[in-house]
């Protein structure tokens, strides 16, 4: 009897701790919001791709999907992207020169643009954390580098959710 007593309760505990997880497994549907400027795309045009991109960065208790500026959803990120002025000033040249050459030509001639990204999480309507990122790009939908900034960009957000202590502080009794 005591062995039908210790399964059952073994089975209960199995029970208990697999619905904990299933419950905290659940996917959130988080709407994907950019503003700004973003290289090699209308704004209007890259929340749809922002958000399959975000997808490859393997998170999935998110399901993302493009979301509309004008009515933000209340589980929500939002991009906000800016074009950098290099170190060197805003001056560049588009005209091939006799004496460039080589890899420095290319950035010259403007053709990678340094981009941030100030990338906001918001869950239930709350704002919940921000991450901010920035790297230079050539821009549009093909571009490796911008594939990988979002990529990265995506983790990084997700690591700071994550390291929020949501936990209530224990003042102990007084």
């Amino acid at each position: 009897m005591q062995n039908f007593v210790r399964v059952l309760a073994g089975l209960g505990m199995a029970w208990v701790l697999f619905a904990g997880s299933a419950a905290s497994a659940q996917t959130t549907t988080v709407a994907v919001i950019a503003t700004g400027n973003l290289p090699g795309f209308r704004i209007q045009e890259a929340a749809p791709w922002l958000a399959e991109r975000m997808a490859a960065a393997g998170l999935d208790h998110w399901r993302l999907v493009p979301g509309d500026p004008a009515r933000p959803a209340p589980n929500r990120i939002e991009w906000e992207f800016e074009v950098l002025p290099y170190a060197g000033g805003e001056v560049r040249r588009f005209f091939p020169m006799a004496e460039s050459q080589g890899p420095m030509d290319v950035h010259l001639q403007g053709r990678h643009r340094l981009i941030s990204a100030e990338v906001k999480l918001f869950l239930d309507g709350e704002y919940q954390t921000v991450t901010l990122a920035q790297d230079e790009v050539k821009g549009g939908a093909d571009d490796q580098d911008l594939i990988e900034f979002i990529v990265r960009a995506t983790r990084m957000l997700d690591n700071a959710w994550h390291a929020i202590d949501l936990t209530p502080p224990d003042h102990g009794s007084r």
